[in-house]
């Protein structure tokens, strides 16, 4: 799950295993569809390494 810290919605999750919890300082839901104004809040590493790591 990523989520933005302005947002609300974080909730604890049931089901761990090959999850993880990527809380992005300073991003609303919006700015994680588009990258916010400055192009910045879409984390491309991290969602790369996890894909790789758990879509085996």
């Amino acid at each position: 799950m990523v989520e933005g810290d302005v947002a609300s919605g974080i909730k604890p999750n049931p089901v761990p295993q090959n999850k993880e919890l990527l809380v992005i300082e300073g991003a609303n839901h919006t700015d994680l569809y588009d990258g916010g104004r400055e192009k910045k809040f879409i984390p491309w590493e991290k969602l790369i390494e996890f894909y790789d790591k758990n879509m085996k």
